[in-house]
């Protein structure tokens, strides 16, 4: 039995569909999921405390922050407690560095977040902000002072007495 050219047009269509489906399937399971910088530089502290936030990994985000905060948390359980929860169930959230300035012992890095939100099988929206960090060297570390985002950072922090 011979095709018909229509239906071997048909088959073609079909066969690329499910060609471009599995590579699609392909590249977002072998995606590599981000690293911690070596770096010490601003923006790489930066990166290695939002990727420890969002990994959980609260005493390596906790080193992170500057002691001279006004609402310092004493504790890395004092920390995590005033973070707000993550609500990671539904969304994807993704970092990326736009730029850093420094000027002596203070430094500005300025962060696009991305989230993608999931709603069933097919549906996503998809929201990208910009905030900033604030840093500052003390004892040749950069430690962070301020960002205006405040599901990585608690408002307290930036209070006298803190939280309490």
């Amino acid at each position: 039995m011979r095709l018909q050219a229509s239906d071997r047009f048909l088959v073609g269509i079909i066969g690329g569909s499910v060609l471009l489906i599995v590579i699609a399937m392909v590249i977002v399971l072998t995606r590599a999921a981000p690293e911690y910088r070596a770096g010490n530089e601003p923006a790489d502290v930066v990166f290695n405390y939002l990727l420890a936030i969002q990994r959980g990994d609260y005493e390596r985000a906790y080193s992170f922050l500057s002691p001279t905060l006004p609402g310092y948390p004493q504790s890395v359980q004092e920390m995590r407690s005033q973070l707000p929860p993550a609500d990671a169930t539904n969304e994807d959230i993704s970092f990326s560095i736009i730029r850093s300035q420094t000027e002596g012992d203070k430094a500005m890095v300025e962060v696009r977040e991305t989230i993608v939100y999931r709603s069933g099988l097919f549906g996503s929206n998809t929201a990208t902000s910009v905030f900033i960090v604030g840093l500052q060297r003390r004892d040749g570390a950069w430690r962070l002072i301020s960002c205006t985002n405040w599901r990585m950072w608690s408002w307290c922090w930036d209070q006298e007495g803190g939280c309490r």
